[in-house]
Parts: C-alpha cells; structure tokens; sequence
C-alpha cells in the first residue's frame, strides 16, 4: 500500500502542461479575486453601473443587465463568492472537475451578456476572455486536470491509503472516471450539459424578461428640464442645481451645462443607457459612449436604468420617455469627492449636491 502524498511530480510532459495550464487558471482568478475585495477598486458600490453598460450589447436586449443591476447586491456576492471558488479550486486543484463545470457555466453565462461587448462593440476584441476560458476549461476536462499536483489526488490517495482490505494501487495510475478512456464521457457529462444548460437558462430568462420597445403610440407630451452643475461658493464643491425637481410624464428633454473642470475617469465604461436611441448630445454632437478622459459627472437614476455623463465645461441633452409617476433618486457616480477618497467623500452622496429626488406627476 502507498503512503498518501500532498503532490505526485507528474511524469510526462502532456500531463505538466495540463496540471500548469489548470495552475495558470487558478492564478488569474486569484488576480480577479484580489481585484473584487481591493476596496480602491469599488467594486461592489459600482457593480449595478458595470452591468448596466453591457446593456446595448447583451444577446436578446437590456431585459437582463437591467435586472441584474437592480439585484446588484445578490448578483455581487454571487460572483465574488464564485471567484473566491474558483481561485482556490485551481490554484490548490481541490474539487477541479467541479470547478471546470462551474467556470464553463460562468464563462457561458457571462458570453451572452457580454457577447456585443466581446465581437460587436466598437473597440471589442476579436477572441474575448470567455470564449478562451471555454477552451481552456475544455482542456482540463479532456486532459485530465487534477489528476497530479494537487489537492484532489492527496485527498484520494488519502481514502485509499485508508481502505483497508483494498487492493493498493499507484498514485498516478487513472482510476474511477478517471480511467482511460473516461475522459470523453466526462467532458460529455460535465462541461457539454453544463454550458447547454446555462445557455438554456440565459435564454429562459431573456423570454421572461424581454427587452421593452417603444410603441409607436400618439405623440407623448414633450417637457423640459434644465440642470446646471456649478462651483457652491460657500463648500467649493461641485452642485447640481436644481437637486430636487418635479417633471410630467411623457417624454422629457433634459439639459446639463456643466460648469465644472474636466477629470480623467479610468475606471468608467461610459456607455450611455435609458435614454431615448441610448445617446445624449454632448455640446450637439450625439453620442453613445462619453470618453472617460474628460467626464467630471454622471446623472444616474439606477430604477430608470438612466445612465448619463457629464465632460466638464460642456452642454449635455438627452430625451427620457417617463412613463410611471413616482419619486426616483439620482446620484452621481463619477469620483469627485473633495476628500482622500473621492468616492467617499463629500460632495459624493450628499444630499443637495450629487444627489436628489426627482419626481415624476
């Protein structure tokens, strides 16, 4: 009998590359796990505005990012959750057939609502990180990943070396689904039904939730809503006036002359989502994505899915269709607090200057 070991240096150079690719894996979502808790990276505050941008783009329409960005905080924790997985799964190859089956879903999932972003979107590349991981989970599955290195092979050779009356066998021979010949049957079972079935569900929910066109009802009634960003005299920051206003419903042209510096905002996707054609005007000229090396503010109502930026020194219009009366908050996303951290402190979040109330009759 084999005396159980936390790793066995696998003997041919196939099954290295297989154990090393799976290894590589676990380290990149180690780095995405590092990205989601690094508190700088806000990753959870901006979670509903990240999914909000795939919106254009998502197969089957809006229906779904919306919806993900209204259950941001479920949908959040579900992915830091399955990242946290997925990067120890890897890395140590505990659980490795399970994590190739929850990745290749993952990555499924994530195609479909990214998928515009990924081959359609301006600026998009031609492979994308999805379609790579697919392959990628497919070479672990076919080539055996776990079976050395690994955490999953100290775990077995642990219950075998515990067994007693069992016939001892050696630590890299195949065994169980493992077995030669197996590695077909488990890709079959593992990662073909499992991408089939996330697509099914994608799809389940596009039905259940398909994107809302506009009738080509009489015209709506047309109002007007001015809005300026300017410079409080008494604090120094930056202001919406006004913060809290009231507007019909019907179709409403908004204006926003920004009065403020123009900022360089890394971190925005900048797409512009919820208003009438998915643009604004910006200074006349009609736009779909703001550059980010230039906005100073975002006009933001999150239950609209209206997502609007502001480059400084500029005029911004944009046409909403306000069909259903109610109070709605908007805020500002864009990093302008006055502070060390500019998206903790004042004005961000405060009442009055980067957000209010607007109020639908």
């Amino acid at each position: 009998m084999t005396e159980p070991g936390a790793f066995e240096v696998p003997k041919d150079r196939a099954r290295l590359a297989v154990e090393l690719l799976r290894i590589g894996v676990g380290i990149v979502w180690t780095m995405n796990f590092i990205f989601i808790v690094d508190p700088a990276n806000h990753y959870f505050g901006n979670f509903g505005q990240t999914a909000l941008s795939f919106a254009p783009t998502t197969l089957g329409g809006p229906a779904l990012a919306r919806f993900v960005a209204a259950n941001s905080t479920v949908f959040s924790w579900s992915i830091a959750l399955l990242t946290g997985y997925l990067a120890v799964a890897f890395t140590l190859g505990l659980t490795t057939r399970w994590a190739c089956l929850l990745g290749g879903i993952f990555s499924a999932v994530l195609l479909g609502t990214q998928f515009g972003s990924i081959f359609v979107f301006p600026g998009g590349t031609d492979v994308g990180e999805h379609p790579l991981y697919l392959l990628i989970y497919f070479a672990l599955v076919y080539g055996g990943a776990g079976q050395a290195l690994s955490t999953d092979l100290w775990i077995a050779n642990a219950l075998e070396h515990w067994r007693e009356g069992r016939e001892a066998r050696g630590l890299g021979e195949r065994r169980g689904v493992w077995a030669a010949g197996s590695a077909a049957r488990l890709f079959g079972v593992y990662f073909i039904a499992g991408v089939v079935i996330s697509f099914g569900i994608g799809a389940g929910l596009m039905v259940a939730l398909p994107p809302t066109s506009t009738p080509a009802a009489a015209p709506a009634t047309v109002s007007y809503e001015n809005l300026s960003i300017v410079i409080n005299q008494t604090t120094g920051w930056p202001q919406y006036v006004p913060a809290n206003f009231t507007v019909p419903t019907g179709v409403v042209v908004f204006t926003i002359t920004d009065n403020d510096s123009p900022m360089t905002w890394s971190g925005c996707p900048c797409v512009v989502t919820g208003t009438q054609g998915q643009t604004e005007e910006v200074n006349g000229s009609p736009i779909a994505i703001v550059s980010s090396v230039n906005v100073a503010h975002t006009f933001n109502i999150p239950r609209l899915g209206l997502s609007v930026y502001s480059p400084g020194q500029s005029v911004v219009r944009f046409r909403v269709d306000l069909l259903n009366p109610g109070s709605f908050q908007w805020f500002c996303i864009a990093p302008c607090g006055a502070g060390t951290d500019p998206y903790d402190t004042p004005p961000m979040g405060v009442a009055g200057y980067m957000t209010g109330t607007m109020t639908i009759t």
